[in-house]
């Protein structure tokens, strides 16, 4: 995705805000995100923004890299992955707040999460289709195989080849 300020450059950060039309999302190059944080509507406060409580004379640093919540409410840029850990409490409630979540469920289109769910769950199943074979548990092997089948119409739309019988 281009960069939505310049147009030329590769988008590598995306940054949402709050308006009254609703969640906002600037898609900015690395030249831009630098530029926009200069900028009084994106700034220092919209880091900021997103913590629940005022933490710009946070003084309580990383013991790993040494940068401070403050520095962190600033420019949006953590020193280290220790500072998750470091600065946990805090942390949190703003990655809800930008994110909606705070747990990583991988990339995917929103939307068709069932469709990758299920993608997963035909991965799982082969596996243990496969380990069924090596230790000739053919019973266990052939409901495998049909749960298989199963996931396979509903991704394929019933047309995967073979039959069922």
């Amino acid at each position: 995705m281009l960069c939505n300020q310049c147009k030329q450059r590769q988008a590598a950060h995306c940054i949402k805000k709050d308006t009254e039309a609703g969640v906002e999302e600037m898609f900015l190059c690395e030249e831009c995100y630098a530029r926009a944080q200069e900028d009084p509507v994106f700034g220092p406060d919209l880091f900021a923004s997103f913590f629940t409580k005022d933490i710009s004379e946070e003084s309580r640093c990383c013991e790993n890299c040494g940068t401070t919540l403050a520095e962190y409410s600033k420019t949006g840029i953590l020193g280290c992955e220790k500072c998750y850990e470091a600065f946990r409490e805090e942390l949190m409630p703003a990655i809800r707040k930008i994110h909606g979540k705070t747990t990583h469920k991988g990339k995917h289109p929103s939307g068709e999460s069932t469709y990758y769910e299920l993608l997963e769950e035909q991965r799982l199943l082969r596996a243990e289709l496969e380990r069924a074979l090596k230790e000739k548990r053919m019973k266990d092997a052939d409901r495998i195989n049909k749960d298989i089948r199963a996931i396979n119409k509903i991704i394929y739309r019933g047309d995967f080849g073979g039959s069922d019988d």
